[in-house]
């Protein structure tokens, strides 16, 4: 085996060279070190994508048709396969054929993923919402690079969300902190966007300060959220020291229309007038 980890190591390092008909090649050579279909599936996908990477839709097109027609009863066959058809742009193609797929292979998370990911960017979030909620539903779920229903929960969170319906968002985003450390969730910014929606900046503070105390970076917008926790439970000081803060990362403030009303007492005060390059959106 370990001459098999060696030539796939060797066959990527080629393809972030840009060697494709050499990694190719390689790849193709490594095929014979194994007889995991897995491992099969993804190898002659990544021959796939050297080909297209090289100008030959055609033979990447058959190889892909190959990887489907060997491996019928993998359903990661489809989700390489799909893989494709989106960078083409083919996105009705790839939604039908991962919804077959979801049909017979109901256990396995990845293509879920993948199509309730390109529903999303196909601007249909109700019905990647069903897909999530149709995964959560099954009793046994395969991780999809390395997802489970913890990330599943804060998806549909995020999903909700972007429609509005704030307090669905919040059920599922705390019924995804429920199964993680403290520490694990990433989300806490979110989770204070919906305490905020929810009025109850007391536990949008303590979700915003707790995304603070475990993330490395503090950027702009977290500081806003912040600001706008501390102006929704009447600590303006605190507000105009966060914003002071998030203004002095890039010497200038970018405003939402949703701010508008929990910065209302500092606009009143004139906080603002002391800023110089403050950009509020439109409402």
């Amino acid at each position: 085996m370990s001459s098999f980890f060696s030539l796939i190591r060797e066959a990527k390092l080629l393809e972030e060279e840009k060697e494709f008909t050499r990694a190719f090649n390689v790849y193709a050579e490594s095929e014979s070190h194994t007889k995991n279909e897995s491992a099969l599936i993804k190898i002659k996908a990544k021959k796939a994508w050297c080909l297209y990477a090289v100008g030959n839709p055609r033979e990447t097109e058959s190889l892909f048709q190959d990887i489907i027609q060997n491996y019928p009863s993998h359903p990661l066959s489809i989700t390489v396969y799909s893989r494709y058809l989106i960078k083409l742009k083919k996105f009705k193609s790839a939604k039908v054929l991962l919804q077959k797929s979801i049909l017979q292979f109901p256990s396995y998370l990845e293509n879920y993923l993948l199509l309730a990911s390109l529903l999303k960017d196909m601007e249909r979030s109700e019905e990647a919402i069903e897909v999530l909620k149709k995964a959560l539903s099954q009793e046994h779920l395969s991780n999809g690079r390395g997802i489970d229903r913890k990330d599943i929960w804060a998806e549909l969170g995020s999903l909700y969300f972007s429609r509005g319906d704030f307090n669905s968002a919040l059920a599922s985003l705390k019924k995804s902190l429920k199964m993680v450390e403290p520490e694990e969730f990433l989300h806490y910014d979110l989770l204070a966007l919906c305490y905020l929606e929810a009025e109850d900046p007391e536990n949008a503070l303590t979700s915003i300060r707790t995304h603070i105390q475990y993330c490395k970076e503090i950027d702009p917008e977290t500081l806003i959220i912040l600001a706008r926790a501390h102006c929704r439970a009447g600590k303006l000081e605190e507000a105009a020291n966060n914003l002071i803060q998030a203004y002095s990362i890039e010497d200038s403030l970018y405003l939402k229309a949703a701010d508008f009303i929990d910065f209302a007492p500092l606009l009143r005060n004139g906080f603002f007038t002391t800023l110089e390059n403050i950009e509020w959106e439109e409402p």
